[in-house]
């Protein structure tokens, strides 16, 4: 708990920067765009996206302007071994009893990686195919995993199949939703596509 805590505490100078110039972009691309009035629900949610993966990259490839902890810089930390993680967390949980990679790395890529293939579909619905979301989780991963090497860092093959499970699980979660709630997604539409 300790790790998520000290993760979403990095996050918040970033958010803080972030924040008003997303407010301002979304303020002036309606104006310019000709928009009169915007959907409020739709606003909230493009802000609350866009917010999301500035503290995503915070957290990936934006560290080099963190001062707290120094990251290690290695290419000792790549793994190009696929599935290489099941063999680590099997190995941490049964051997060491040391639970964290599991909740971090495992669970961690995963879950991260959700509310990707959640909120693309609800906001731009011509996303709306299993296919797409997933390769948009890939795409963003293999993006992050690719800066990351550039940057000497901790990069895992294995983080882009989480990851893109994890854009997947979101996807599934939005059809259920959509299925059980059919008026919700109605609530982020707007007339032309747009940003």
């Amino acid at each position: 708990m300790s790790t998520i805590l000290g993760y979403i505490s990095e996050m918040i100078p970033y958010l803080f920067v972030a924040l008003p110039i997303i407010l301002l972009y979304r303020t002036i691309y309606n104006r310019m765009r000709g928009y009169g009035k915007t959907n409020v629900h739709r606003e909230i949610g493009v802000t609350f996206f866009l917010v999301f993966m500035t503290a995503l990259f915070s957290q990936t490839i934006l560290t080099f302007l963190y001062t707290g902890p120094a990251v290690t810089r290695s290419f000792s930390n790549v793994n190009l071994i696929p599935f290489r993680v099941f063999l680590d967390n099997y190995y941490a949980i049964t051997e060491l009893n040391y639970w964290q990679p599991f909740i971090i790395n495992f669970l961690g890529n995963i879950c991260i990686f959700m509310p990707i293939g959640f909120m693309i579909p609800l906001l731009w619905s011509r996303f709306d195919r299993f296919w797409k979301v997933a390769f948009i989780g890939l795409g963003i991963s293999l993006f992050i995993e690719t800066i990351q090497l550039t940057q000497a860092r901790s990069s895992d093959i294995d983080d882009l199949w989480l990851n893109t499970t994890g854009s997947m699980l979101g996807y599934c979660t939005f059809l259920a939703i959509k299925k059980l709630f059919p008026a919700v997604p109605g609530f982020f539409k707007k007339s032309n596509f747009h940003m």
